[in-house]
């Protein structure tokens, strides 16, 4: 199967802005290819990890711990932003928590597929609706680094109230402007 040229693009573009950043809440970025069959690939940190709702649930962590792991969350996305990245998608599945060699919680982001650079304009509607900030869920609006900050909003009050403050089912058979 061929790879078209859109998906080449796009690849080579995910490429770049992973190689721009280099932060210990940013899952490391090491290598990309082609392949002898000129597929493309990735070689990246492998990060072993619950998304963060999940393993903040499992390990009982106090309100405290929550915030503490949820400020080393908004440093990774202050490195992204710093070196003109916008996620666009950070939700709880993208930023994973492990432990480090003593036992303490380490967050990670990770799934940079549909990052945008500040400077570039994103038409399209991508990521997750009910952590999508009301720009980036509408067509032609423009989308910049407060669209990453009101979807930590979304991440930091599932953290602490145990749901999104958006259901899921309200966005069913909702059409997108």
């Amino acid at each position: 199967k061929r790879c078209t040229d859109t998906f080449i693009q796009g690849f080579d573009a995910e490429r770049r802005t992973l190689t721009k950043m280099s932060h210990p809440g940013i899952a490391h970025f090491y290598d990309a290819g082609l392949t002898q069959h000129n597929l493309p690939f990735f070689v990246m940190e492998y990060v072993s990890g619950q998304p963060i709702t999940e393993y903040c649930d499992e390990h009982r962590l106090s309100i405290r711990q929550r915030l503490s792991l949820f400020a080393d969350v908004c440093k990774a996305v202050q490195h992204a932003h710093n070196k003109g990245v916008i996620h666009r998608d950070l939700t709880p599945n993208n930023i994973l928590v492990s432990e480090d060699e003593d036992g303490k919680p380490r967050a990670q982001i990770i799934d940079f597929g549909i990052a945008r650079k500040t400077d570039e304009e994103a038409a399209d509607v991508m990521g997750t609706l009910v952590y999508m900030s009301p720009e980036q869920a509408t067509r032609n609006a423009s989308v910049d680094t407060r669209s990453d900050i009101y979807t930590l909003g979304v991440v930091l009050y599932e953290l602490l109230v145990g749901k999104p403050p958006l259901d899921a089912e309200m966005f069913e058979g909702a059409a997108l402007q």
